[in-house]
């Protein structure tokens, strides 16, 4: 059975932080595949402003060419309505019965798990690589009565953490910082070339 994991996320811009963590999770789980795939319109960020989907699935692109097991989906992107984890679980699970199917979250993500749409559904059928992340502590988890049924598809990740997000990167553009090393070079280029992100 072929083991696929989800990477989802605004990628508003795809980072560093991102690629680390898809290829420290293929590397210590023998993944087959990572796919990236962008939101449409997620239900945690209905006030936000985010860059339109096709400009941040280019950014995906742009960021992962080089590494032959990433690859990416628009599934999110061009489905209607809300993109619920729940939908994109079902999804793949048809679209490929015989592949395992995971999803790389981070710690803040699965202490959260249970106000999403279909927790149970979710941690029933998909399994679950989760990276740490400080202030998020997991180490009690097994002792929460509602993860229980469900702790052999939750894997957590001990790995390299990098303090790099979207938001951070959105800011130092505005203010005209660099955000050299921060994001692979070409997407740098792009958001120079259809300056993004600007405020203007």
């Amino acid at each position: 059975m072929s083991k696929v994991a989800i990477l989802g996320g605004t990628f508003d811009p795809i980072h560093l932080g991102h690629l680390l963590i898809a290829e420290q999770a293929y590397n210590t789980f023998s993944l087959d595949k990572v796919i990236f795939m962008p939101a449409g319109a997620p239900p945690h960020k209905t006030e936000k402003r985010i860059v339109d989907g096709s400009r941040r699935l280019k950014m995906v692109k742009l960021a992962i060419r080089d590494n032959p097991h990433f690859s990416y989906s628009d599934y999110e992107l061009k489905k209607e309505g809300r993109s619920y984890t729940a939908d994109t679980l079902r999804y793949f699970k048809e679209l490929n019965p015989d592949h395992k199917v995971y999803f790389i979250i981070g710690a803040d993500s699965l202490l959260d798990i249970f106000s999403w749409r279909e927790p149970d559904y979710l941690l029933e059928n998909g399994h679950f690589i989760v990276a740490r992340r400080p202030g998020y502590p997991l180490d009690n988890i097994h002792l929460d009565e509602r993860y229980q049924p469900y702790l052999e598809h939750i894997h957590i990740m001990e790995g390299i953490l990098i303090d790099i997000s979207s938001s951070k990167i959105r800011e130092r553009i505005r203010t005209g910082q660099s955000i050299r090393y921060q994001t692979r070079d070409a997407v740098i280029s792009y958001i120079e070339k259809e300056r993004l992100y600007r405020g203007d």
